[in-house]
């Protein structure tokens, strides 16, 4: 085995899917500053980031040939901030209202991507429709539900998801715009990162 060309085998290993990234990343930084970063949420979010990215190493591949796998993955970022807030203390029912207003953005976006690409497909209008209609409703309903609950930081950032959601699904954009697409969506997974942490 040449040695050298280890670090090099390790990285072509990594995840290439640009979502990964940002929803992980939006994910992590969000909880630690919820947390305000004290020593355990710390450590929690380093050993979460080495468990996701570890498992997403093994399977990225399969999961990218499969759209339920992907919908499955990014509920997993979602919620991958979990544990970081368990360890940094926070109470339970500011850990589950921040996770599933995490996990109606990021669901939410997965669905505006699926949308774009059905919309590229041949006779794939319908099902373009009912996933646009998917992404509005997801974070509509969690805003409607979090707003109930007082949770209105949560309830804002599902707001903004969803107007963010109407508007891919006015422009139906095609695969052929993934690029600009991608950095929206990731400006929306900042924006979440940031307001979740208000």
């Amino acid at each position: 085995m040449n040695f050298g060309q280890l670090p090099f085998k390790v990285v072509d290993q990594l995840p290439s899917e640009h979502g990964f990234w940002v929803m992980l990343g939006a994910a992590q930084a969000s909880s630690l500053l919820r947390t305000r970063g004290v020593p355990a949420s710390v450590l929690a979010a380093v050993l979460v980031l080495v468990a996701v990215v570890a498992a997403a190493s093994v399977s990225h591949r399969r999961i990218r040939k499969n759209s339920a796998a992907q919908l499955a993955a990014t509920a997993t970022l979602a919620l991958s901030s979990v544990p970081v807030e368990v360890a940094g203390a926070l109470p339970f029912p500011s850990i589950a209202s921040a996770a599933l207003a995490r996990l109606a953005v990021f669901v939410a976006s997965a669905l505006v991507v699926r949308a774009a690409f059905a919309h590229s497909a041949r006779n794939g209008e319908r099902r373009s429709m009912l996933l646009c209609s998917a992404s509005l409703a997801i974070p509509a309903l969690s805003a409607a539900l979090l707003f109930a609950l007082g949770r209105t930081a949560e309830a804002g950032t599902c707001v903004i998801a969803g107007a963010g959601c109407a508007i891919f699904a006015w422009s139906r954009p095609t695969a052929k715009q993934l690029k600009p697409l991608g950095l929206t969506l990731g400006g929306l997974a900042l924006i979440t990162a940031i307001t979740l942490a208000l």
